[in-house]
């Protein structure tokens, strides 16, 4: 019975509503692309500028230039700015330091990594989506194949059109599916840098603590 329910709805809706749940999902997809990419481009880190200030700060033991030099909001900086505001309230040990750049570090991943699992939930669902929509092609086919018989059966427009809807909803998938899974392993390669950059200019912050002037001194206990 219910096996007779899903054959009459495959033969009176087809396929086509499963191209058009894809291209809801593309929508989704590409929404989240460009409000990733409108992050990324805002932020954008400069990193060889800033990597050759930050550095001739802390050789010169400039607590002010080092802070002047990551101004603005980028992950980069803004993990830095972290470290070296706690230094300007007097802190100066190592390990305080480094951790609450950590912290911050872990804010910006969030930060940067949200609604990126979305684009890989996508990139592996739609081909299923699409699978979906090949199994209800072929089962039309075959369904208006059994009713008519081999003989009137063929050339039958209704079983083009069910296996035609089948492959379209398959390329479909495909066309949907590609990009974003590309997007999504390009959007993590790109935070990545920017995680490994910020990881490099902490060490060097905190190897040149001993170094920095500026700032309050520490309260004495």
């Amino acid at each position: 019975m219910l096996t007779r329910k899903f054959l009459d709805l495959t033969a009176t809706f087809g396929a086509d509503w499963v191209n058009w749940v894809l291209v809801g999902v593309s929508l989704t997809a590409m929404t989240i692309l460009i409000d990733r990419l409108v992050l990324y481009v805002r932020t954008r880190e400069r990193y060889a500028e800033l990597r050759t200030a930050f550095a001739a700060s802390l050789r010169a033991g400039e607590l002010d230039g080092a802070l002047a030099a990551v101004a603005g909001d980028s992950l980069v900086r803004n993990v830095l700015r972290a470290g070296l505001e706690l230094v300007a309230r007097g802190e100066r040990q190592a390990g305080a330091v480094e951790q609450i750049m950590l912290g911050q570090l872990a804010e910006e991943r969030a930060r940067y990594d949200a609604r990126l699992a979305v684009l890989t939930t996508i990139g592996n669902v739609s081909p299923l989506i699409g699978l979906l929509g090949t199994v209800i092609g072929i089962v039309g086919a075959f369904y208006v194949l059994g009713k008519l018989g081999t003989a009137q059966a063929a050339g039958n427009p209704a079983i083009m059109s069910s296996i035609g809807e089948a492959l379209v909803t398959t390329g479909f998938s495909i066309a949907v599916a590609v990009p974003a899974v590309v997007a999504y392993n390009a959007l993590r390669a790109h935070v990545g840098a920017r995680t490994k950059h910020a990881e490099a200019l902490m060490r060097e912050l905190v190897a040149s603590l001993p170094g920095l002037r500026g700032g309050r001194p520490a309260a004495e206990g």
